[in-house]
């Protein structure tokens, strides 16, 4: 790999780590989900720079092509990202159908104790 290779990739990954960290500190993005994004960025750029780790993995792992390797821990990582993210997003449909049952009960109940003060100040 080239040098300005291994620059263009150092400056790409460091301004996705740039960004990750303005949209924290923008509080767009909470600091668990920041930590996965910070962590696979990381690994990406290590793996990417350092290229002598990428072919020592593949060979451990018996891959011939050691860019392949860094493809599949990327898409590893995105899907591992997107799995946890559909993950809370159903604990939160959840959540939700529980709250939205809740208050239309609490309403049900106003409602109902209302008509009977309705009621006991109209027999008074």
């Amino acid at each position: 790999m080239g040098l300005a290779t291994k620059g263009f990739i150092i400056v790409l990954g460091l301004i996705f780590v740039g960004v990750i960290i303005l949209l924290l500190v923008k509080r767009k993005i909470n600091e668990r989900h920041s930590l996965f994004w910070l962590f696979g960025a990381i690994i990406i750029l290590i793996l990417s720079t350092i290229p002598e780790i990428l072919a020592v993995i593949a060979n451990l792992v018996g891959v011939d092509y050691p860019p392949a390797l860094l493809f599949l821990i990327a898409i590893l990582v995105i899907l591992a990202i997107t799995l946890y993210q559909s993950i809370q997003i159903s604990i939160l449909q959840e959540r939700l159908r529980e709250l939205t049952q809740q208050i239309a009960i609490d309403r049900m109940n106003n409602s109902v104790i209302q008509r009977q003060k309705e009621e006991d100040y109209v027999e008074q």
